[in-house]
């Protein structure tokens, strides 16, 4: 392409981008919807769009909200190779316009899309579920179990695995990626002894823990709750009645939590270990698990693919979402509540050789780390217990029900802004077992 070219195209396709985006945001009867359906040449810095081309896009989408939008933008660029994991890495409509004029010069690069089976997952075996859904919070201590290496979380019943002091070998060296290779290259990991949530906290759980916390509508809005004009707020699964918060009818208590972002995780895991949760902007004391202890914990001492090893996956294995194309043309809230395809957190699926449950596929989980998709070229990512501290976004790890299996695989990584909330979105805990008081 000629220099003198790449204004015109820039342009163009900036166009096209923002016209995915800004419909999908506006209401029906807008007139500028109705010049946006008529596909007219329009700016994309008209104020009067409620996306800019700067404003980051994962503040209002979520990983099923992207994974529509991408087959819109396929629509809008037939031929070239647009996946979710773009969206993600170029998180404004300006980024993202940069990165499809660029697409065509590394389209044999490889993506993440990986087909599959359609239909529920035929496993059946359901563990016992400990997590408390009502009461007072106890005196925050650990407590060991009849199972060797499996302690009890005193203030909220959670079952945690101890995680053994290792060498452990993070990333992987053999994945290229259009948007760069954030998965490598591997190194070595000091790894102290730390104690593993079972499972992902459950909708039950951080009810109660609102109840006990009592936040007010500020930290409620950074946590779990969502403004009136997001298309989501049916999806919140759980709701304030005159008995406080509970599960909304017929969201199970054992539901993983979603829809809340990395700040009312982070909120939760200070509160449920005894800290000061009103801290919780602070990833400097934190019990959420970092990216190295969250991918040793999935894989073990082998550097394999999934939880279970290299072998392929299937539906007895993980939730995830076998035909991707479910979501094309699909109103992301055509969807009952009840009837998204997640699934109980003590389901034997995605289970890790440690036997945590959940370490792939259903839904992402926060990690206490900032992204950063160079950060293992660093040395800090080599150094003892290594978590990275600086930057905007944070890290999530796992894949989920919305995307493709190849997402859930244990050195996957990507990032959002902590204030962002998905319905594929939840976290677990993790704490140093030094900083574990009863132990």
């Amino acid at each position: 392409m000629a220099e003198s070219e790449k204004p015109g195209i820039m342009r163009q396709v900036m166009q096209k981008v923002s016209r995915v985006f800004n419909k999908s945001l506006m209401r029906k009867g807008s007139s500028k919807k109705a010049e946006l359906d008529a596909d007219s040449d329009f700016d994309p810095s008209d104020d009067e769009l409620p996306l800019s081309k700067r404003a980051n896009l994962l503040r209002c989408r979520d990983s099923r909200m992207i994974c529509q939008d991408s087959f819109e933008l396929r629509r809008a660029f037939p031929g070239l190779d647009i996946n979710p994991r773009l969206i993600f890495d170029h998180p404004s409509i300006e980024q993202l316009s940069e990165a499809i004029v660029k697409l065509p010069e590394r389209s044999e690069a490889g993506n993440t899309s990986t087909g599959g089976s359609t239909g529920e997952s035929s496993a059946t075996y359901v563990s016992r579920f400990t997590q408390l859904t009502h009461g007072e919070a106890p005196e925050f201590k650990y407590g060991s179990t009849s199972i060797e290496d499996i302690f009890v979380r005193k203030s909220d019943g959670m079952e945690c695995v101890m995680i053994p002091a290792a060498r452990a070998r993070i990333g992987n060296d053999g994945m290229h990626y259009q948007a760069g290779d954030n998965e490598g290259p591997s190194h070595e990991v000091e790894l102290d002894a730390f104690l593993m949530d079972i499972e992902p906290v459950c909708v039950g759980a951080y009810a109660r823990f609102l109840n006990l916390v009592n936040p007010n509508q500020d930290q409620l809005s950074d946590w779990c709750i969502l403004p009136e004009e997001d298309e989501r707020c049916c999806h919140v699964p759980i709701i304030f009645t005159e008995n406080g918060w509970q599960a909304k009818t017929g969201v199970p208590a054992n539901w993983p939590m979603i829809l809340v972002s990395w700040y009312g995780a982070n909120a939760y895991a200070l509160w449920t270990h005894g800290q000061d949760w009103s801290q919780y902007k602070s990833a400097a004391v934190s019990f959420l698990p970092t990216e190295a202890q969250w991918e040793y914990a999935a894989r073990g001492p082998k550097t394999a693919k999934f939880p279970w090893g290299d072998s392929d996956a299937s539906e007895e294995l993980l939730n995830v979402c076998w035909e991707i194309s479910t979501y094309e043309g699909v109103s992301h809230v055509a969807t009952p509540l009840t009837e998204l395809p997640i699934v109980a957190v003590n389901l034997q699926l995605g289970v890790s050789p440690f036997g945590l449950r959940g370490m792939a596929g259903n839904v992402w989980q926060w990690c206490r780390d900032s992204y950063h998709e160079n950060f293992y070229l660093s040395s800090e990512a080599s150094f003892p217990n290594a978590w990275n501290s600086e930057g905007d976004a944070k890290s999530e790890r796992g894949g989920s029900w919305v995307g493709p299996c190849d997402l859930a695989r244990s050195s996957y990584r990507r990032g959002r802004i902590p204030e962002a909330k998905g319905r594929c979105l939840g976290f677990r805990c993790a704490v140093m077992v030094a900083d574990a008081p009863g132990m």
